[in-house]
């Protein structure tokens, strides 16, 4: 796995509004946890003299308390990750109990995964607490009857059977809030997010990026001598040629990223999880790719770029400023070339 890769499987909250929906429905499973697992996870199994479990439920239970003082002080991704270790620690104690019916509960674990995290960082978590489980299980059985051999390929079955819906199905949420979100309002001639459209959003993205401390970059690209373009050629020429710039940087970048246009020849491109270093990078690819095609073009058809990430002090206006400051200075140098601006 690569370090994007890895990134994106470690990562505990993402930009979209699934990410507020997430919070609110941890926020009730955190306290159906606290009032819950003293009942049926600790009381229940010692009356039926279960104390394995009732002493993983204990700990289960200061975890999740411990979760919620996370979740209080604004530590959502943390608090999350508590909520999951506390139900593992339950799920382990059933192992070391050696009750072997009860491993129906660990389908809980995917599912709450799924419910709580991006469909990368559940779909790590669930693999890597199945291997646990397994080493664990064997390492306290070491041997097992043909009948547990059985029952115990079942569950496997059945838990990789949950990965794989929980995955699927967080793909399928996390597209289409995606599209609701931002393919409503495109602006006509060229596919891209509208301006508007994405003023509305940034606005609300900006807390959140600061709030879960995701790193935000956003550069902005203008097409030097366009008009020449629309002179030589026409408008039509000139708008088709537009639509191909926009087409051609969908290519090449993430599935989260957002084009957005700016104005006439001017493009905006939103770049969750990215500092400026990465978004560096990314211009510098996007303008090697926008040259190929200028080049087939001819004439003085370049590109001037400008580059700057979020800080923690930014406001909107602040933020988007000096990116425009970023753009102004790639342009008073002469354009086709990149500036950024911390």
């Amino acid at each position: 796995m690569n370090v994007a890769g890895l990134k994106r499987a470690c990562c505990l909250t993402d930009t979209t509004d699934l990410e507020g929906l997430r919070q609110a429905i941890f926020y009730y499973l955190l306290l159906a946890g606290i009032l819950t697992v003293p009942v049926f996870g600790a009381l229940r199994n010692y009356i039926f003299g279960k104390y394995v479990i009732v002493e993983a439920s204990l700990i289960a239970e200061l975890i999740l308390l411990f979760g919620f003082f996370l979740y209080k002080i604004g530590k959502y991704g943390y608090s999350k990750l508590t909520l999951m270790f506390a139900v593992a620690v339950i799920l382990l104690g059933v192992i070391f109990q050696n009750v072997p019916f009860m491993y129906m509960w660990f389908a809980l674990f995917p599912a709450l995964a799924f419910i709580l995290f991006p469909s990368e960082t559940a779909l790590f978590l669930s693999f890597f607490f199945g291997i646990v489980v397994f080493i664990v299980d064997f390492l306290f059985r070491r041997q097992f009857s043909g009948n547990e051999l059985y029952f115990l390929q079942e569950m496997l079955i059945f838990y990789l059977f949950m990965i794989a819906g929980g995955f699927l199905y967080a793909k399928v949420m996390e597209k289409q809030q995606f599209l609701l979100k931002w393919l409503t309002s495109k602006d006509e001639l060229t596919g891209a997010v509208s301006r508007a459209r994405f003023l509305e959003n940034l606005e609300k993205e900006i807390p959140r990026s600061k709030r879960y401390g995701i790193p935000v970059s956003l550069i902005m690209f203008d097409i030097d001598n366009f008009r020449e373009v629309n002179k030589t050629f026409g408008y039509e020429v000139g708008n088709t040629f537009l639509r191909q710039i926009v087409k051609t940087i969908e290519k090449n970048v993430r599935g989260a990223d957002i084009i957005v246009r700016w104005g006439d020849d001017e493009f905006v491109i939103f770049a969750p999880h990215t500092d400026i270093y990465g978004a560096i990078k990314l211009a510098e690819k996007l303008k090697r790719v926008m040259d190929g095609i200028f080049a087939k073009i001819g004439g003085k058809i370049t590109v001037s770029m400008g580059v700057t990430s979020l800080k923690n002090d930014d406001t909107m206006d602040e933020l988007l400023r000096r990116l425009d400051e970023a753009l102004y200075l790639a342009k008073n140098r002469g354009g086709n070339r990149i500036e950024s601006l911390e």
